[in-house]
């Protein structure tokens, strides 16, 4: 648990919060009330804002892209905050969050920056910092879309470019699960404030929901080319399955008739030419004049 204190102001910072660092709170904090300080501990909440006499209590999901399995998960934020002070708690794989408490400790400048303008500027700027690191993510995928479409059109390896595509779709499907419930959240954040006397930052508040709809709107849109990308893709694959079936029914019907005929000399039977010597001669040559004629035809309607 680290602590800064500036103008009369507190933020608590609480990695991988513990049972005695909760209890530490709640001896500090005598309003928290028990149940909110239970969540904190839990894996995993939906966010929201629960509103108290004196503070309020917000449960925030942020997206993180882990390199090594290419996913995008999600990292718990919770908040605490009242007129004099805010307190994190969060599980520090938010960069971010753990980078400016580490800055404003180090530098006076910026400590007094983000602590003069009260609890709500505070939040603003912890909300901010974080939200700001989130379109990094979304611009990456914007390149990797538009590198799978360069590849579709380029005849790449069908089947890579499926997997490629279904992992950029996980990717959207991940962010937009994470993203959509903030949305409500922020504009509650936005209305709830000035309940626990928290003068109105319209200006600032209204900056993070402008991040969020920017960041959803931009998920709206990766989305709609991803399915391009896939109908795109699959069409491909039945173009190219036609194609092959096309093909192997043409030599199907080419090769029917010479089956036919080699079929029926082939039977133990008097047949026509069976006592010429030239018989096989004139069988053979009939069959590639038959298969001449077929392939001569279906070149003709294109179907070779």
């Amino acid at each position: 648990m680290k602590e800064i204190i500036e103008s009369g102001l507190r933020w608590i910072d609480v990695e991988h919060p513990s049972k005695a660092e909760i209890d530490k709170l709640d001896k500090e904090f005598p309003s928290f009330h028990p149940l909110t300080l239970e969540d904190t501990l839990s894996p995993i909440q939906r966010p929201k804002v629960d509103v108290f006499e004196d503070h309020l209590f917000v449960v925030l999901h942020f997206p993180l892209y882990e390199r090594k399995s290419r996913r995008i998960t999600s990292s718990e934020l919770d908040i605490f905050v009242g007129k004099d002070f805010v307190v994190t708690l969060h599980d520090g794989r938010i960069k971010q969050l753990v980078d400016l408490f580490e800055d404003t400790l180090d530098q006076k400048t910026l400590r007094s920056e983000i602590f003069s303008k009260g609890a709500g500027y505070l939040l603003y700027s912890i909300l901010n910092r974080i939200l700001d690191s989130t379109f990094p993510i979304l611009y990456k995928i914007d390149v990797d879309l538009d590198i799978i479409e360069d590849k579709i059109f380029e005849g790449e390896n069908l089947s890579k470019l499926i997997e490629e595509v279904s992992l950029q779709r996980r990717s959207v499907l991940n962010y937009r699960k994470i993203i959509s419930p903030q949305r409500p959240v922020m504009l509650q954040l936005h209305d709830r404030l000035p309940d626990i006397g928290i003068k109105v930052m319209g200006v600032y508040y209204n900056d993070l929901i402008d991040h969020i709809e920017k960041i959803w709107q931009t998920l709206e849109e990766q989305k709609e080319v991803v399915d391009g990308l896939h109908d795109s893709i699959v069409a491909l694959v039945n173009t190219l399955t036609n194609e092959v079936v096309r093909v192997l029914t043409v030599i199907t019907v080419v090769f029917l008739p010479l089956t036919l005929i080699a079929s029926v000399f082939g039977m133990n039977v008097q047949l026509p030419f069976a006592d010429e010597p030239l018989g096989l001669e004139v069988i053979i040559g009939a069959m590639l004049v038959i298969l001449v004629t077929m392939v001569f035809v279906f070149r003709k309607l294109k179907w070779l």
